[in-house]
């Protein structure tokens, strides 16, 4: 299956000019309609939630299956407060050999100090493995949220 960047463009045209008779009008319209679908299908959608949700987000196609795009699920995960060394958070996503991780990322705050930051950065570590979101910190945070953007192989 080849696409272009065209195929997807999420910015559509204001104005169109239309034929006056039925017949030749009906197709055009048919084809701006499926482009404002596809506008509004591949973008992000907003919500950030502590549970597996699908992100409105499509992946190249698999290699099982090579013409069909592969959703995109999100979850955010508490991790505050974080204490100084190891942390480890469950995140219960199926983590199999279908499982693909595709962004893990994670921000720090500290209220008293009102300070943050991203993790990982070059005091602090970030990973994942089959039950946990590991954090090693080498300061005190008192709240903390990882993103975990991943795909499951069908």
């Amino acid at each position: 299956m080849s696409t272009t960047s065209q195929e997807f463009e999420s910015y559509l045209t204001v104005s169109d000019t239309l034929p006056d008779n039925w017949e030749e009008t009906n197709p055009v319209l048919v084809e701006q309609l499926k482009k404002i679908a596809d506008a509004v299908n591949v973008r992000s959608i907003g919500w950030l939630l502590d549970e597996e949700y699908l992100s409105g987000e499509q992946f190249i196609p698999g290699a099982n299956q090579p013409q069909e795009f592969r959703s995109v699920l999100k979850k955010v995960i508490d991790c505050g407060p974080l204490s100084i060394g190891a942390n480890n958070f469950a995140h219960g996503i199926t983590f199999d050999s279908n499982f693909t991780l595709l962004g893990l990322y994670a921000s720090a705050t500290n209220s008293s100090t009102l300070v943050a930051e991203p993790i990982p950065n070059s005091a602090d570590t970030l990973s994942m493995n089959a039950t946990n979101v590991i954090i090693t910190v080498a300061a005190e945070w008192t709240r903390c949220v990882a993103v975990i953007s991943y795909i499951q192989e069908i």
